[in-house]
């Protein structure tokens, strides 16, 4: 089944005017048009334009109705270009906004048989003639389809791209459920074992060991939906290193390649209980910023501001306009959808703007504890 966009765009409009004016024009000046069926012939190419334009969802339907239309032009008026425009315009369009090979088919069949019915009407030599006639009318659908073809292998090919980054993503998203089962686990096992060890003769630590064990399990739970909620998402996010809990500040900024000309300014720091994927999370956001600044905007200076809340860490990245005029190099626009989420994600927010001096700043809030964790 054939399925076609029923609008008519503006550039159908006007290729459907243009050839009604040709159609026109030909059954006005041709001297081979019979005398006195000029009107008949200019009546029927407006009733076949505008049956184009009304009609436009029912393709197969139309075409077939404009390719009676020419050949009833054709024996009418011998007038060799009739309807041919029309009739190409609705070919070359039945083609193009087809879903299904079989509307070139159809459409070839439709050329075929007008040009052949034509050429019979015609004085040229009847092979000569209908080779000719339907090497016309056939072009607009080779024309089409390779237009299609072509817009197909790209859509393929970026959908192809987006798959490679997704995976990308999610695996290093099982990079940081690694770093956090295997930090709880060691951790888990440290606790367990001074449990054990003291049980007996010290139950106080023995307790706490376990208390510790049980908070640490419960935080890891936590994280691990969280993580798995996002590997369960369909957004699409690109492909950036995943920093670890562990790495610093500095090993982030150096990491990003932006180190000389960035300055970090921290006010306080991260309590005993912060979620490891909070500072993973900032961490990312900070490493995103300074490559988007260095690709966007070049070496300036940049500040990476940290401050933290009873709550969460306030994150400010901010950069300076560029000093002279940077060609910057094209992105996906999907590293700030990817931080933004990342930031959600934890119950956060993230917001970015242009400063009025020509410079980039990107604000985010990320929690310390996970949405909707019991204490």
């Amino acid at each position: 089944m054939t399925h076609t966009d029923p609008r008519i765009s503006r550039a159908d409009l006007a290729a459907i005017i243009a050839a009604l004016a040709v159609s026109v024009g030909a059954l006005v000046t041709d001297p081979d048009v019979v005398a006195g069926r000029q009107g008949p012939g200019i009546a029927l190419a407006a009733i076949a334009a505008v049956l184009f334009v009304v009609a436009g969802r029912f393709g197969l339907a139309t075409v077939a109705a404009i390719g009676v239309l020419n050949v009833v032009t054709l024996a009418w008026t011998s007038s060799p270009v009739a309807l041919h425009p029309l009739l190409a315009v609705a070919l070359f369009r039945l083609v193009r906004r087809s879903d299904d090979r079989s509307a070139i088919w159809f459409g070839s069949f439709v050329a075929i048989a007008v040009t052949g019915f034509g050429a019979q009407l015609g004085d040229e030599q009847f092979w000569f003639e209908w080779a000719t006639d339907a090497a016309v009318l056939l072009l607009p659908i080779a024309v089409a389809e390779a237009l299609r073809s072509n817009q197909r292998r790209r859509s393929d090919a970026v959908e192809r791209q987006v798959a490679e980054r997704l995976q990308a993503e999610r695996l290093l998203i099982s990079y940081d459920l690694h770093d956090i089962v295997s930090h709880s686990l060691s951790a888990i096992t440290v606790q367990s074992g001074i449990a054990v060890h003291v049980f007996e003769r010290d139950p106080a630590a023995a307790y706490s060991a376990l208390v510790e064990i049980n908070q640490v399990g419960r935080r890891s739970l936590d994280e691990l939906r969280s993580f798995l909620g996002l590997l369960r998402s369909e957004e699409l996010v690109p492909r950036r290193p995943a920093p670890a809990a562990t790495t610093t500040l500095s090993d982030v900024v150096a990491a990003a390649g932006h180190s000389k000309r960035t300055n970090i300014v921290e006010d306080g720091h991260y309590p005993a209980d912060a979620a490891e994927s909070t500072v993973v999370t900032v961490h990312r956001i900070v490493h995103e910023c300074l490559v988007n600044v260095a690709r966007h905007a070049g070496d300036v200076h940049t500040i990476v501001r940290l401050r933290h809340a009873d709550s969460g860490v306030h994150l400010t990245v901010s950069n300076d306009a560029p000093a002279t005029a940077h060609v910057a190099a094209r992105g996906t626009g999907l590293g700030l959808a990817a931080i933004r989420e990342r930031a959600e994600l934890l119950g956060g927010t993230l917001h970015a703007e242009t400063t009025c001096d020509g410079g980039f700043t990107v604000r985010a809030f990320v929690p310390y504890q996970l949405p909707g964790r019991n204490a």
